[in-house]
């Protein structure tokens, strides 16, 4: 995935133009499908497949139309573009835990910007790194879209400032891993963590391009919680859960 060192895989398409069909079927974006909006292009990030696609022209303008999560009517040739690469579907379904780029809130400060975590407790430090291994072996086995949906449900309960210093202390024990750094098995690693422990987190996809490139974080909020604030806000969220 685009996760991975090197430039991840996008492929471009662009919307035949000169089609002038009015016909209009009303679809819906297929589940566990995002859409960010970077100019006049569309980038889709279908997790069920592990694929960015980049769109342009009336493909572009449907997705845009498409993105909020509601029904919409899309041209006859842009419908069968998109459904052929699973994008869209007429199908009503459950939004499950997927969330669209509307439902992240903006970031406006990161946990990761203050006084570094203390003495990490020794039991913290352990879980932590197991969960950065365990991460990366779940991404090794399973599809994404599997270690995706299984992430435990995000939860409502303690309070932003204990979020705070529970993420410096991860950042923290991270470095004790001895594994490279990635951002998608680390941004799971403490999605995991602070779900179980009964924070309310999101696990956030974002892109940009020139050159294309993807990223991965934690938020709560406009909170920040994996990253400094200046590195996420280079993307765009094109998928959250």
């Amino acid at each position: 995935m685009a996760f991975s060192p090197g430039t991840p895989a996008l492929s471009m398409y662009e919307a035949d133009m000169t089609s002038l069909s009015s016909d209009f079927l009303t679809r819906r974006i297929a589940t566990a499908v995002g859409v960010a909006l970077i100019g006049d292009k569309a980038i889709v990030l279908d997790a069920r497949h592990d694929r960015y696609t980049m769109w342009n022209g009336s493909c572009a303008s449907a997705l845009r139309d498409l993105r909020s999560g509601n029904p919409c009517p899309v041209r006859l040739d842009d419908c069968r573009k998109l459904e052929k690469h699973g994008l869209v579907t007429s199908e009503t379904h459950n939004a499950g835990p997927w969330l669209t780029a509307r439902d992240i809130r903006t970031p406006t400060n990161s946990a990761l910007e203050g006084p570094e975590a203390g003495r990490v407790r020794p039991a913290y430090l352990l879980m932590s790194v197991w969960n950065c291994i365990r991460a990366r072996m779940a991404l090794r086995f399973a599809t994404l879209h599997q270690v995706l949906i299984d992430l435990p449900t995000a939860s409502r309960g303690r309070t932003t400032g204990d979020l705070v210093t529970h993420a410096r202390a991860f950042d923290r024990a991270r470095r004790f891993a001895p594994i490279r750094p990635r951002c998608l098995p680390d941004a799971l690693a403490y999605a995991h963590m602070a779900r179980r422990e009964g924070f309310a987190v999101d696990l956030v996809f974002g892109v940009k391009l020139h050159p294309f490139e993807a990223h991965c974080w934690v938020q709560s909020g406009g909170l920040v919680l994996t990253d400094p604030l200046d590195k996420v806000r280079r993307f765009e969220v094109v998928l959250a859960l």
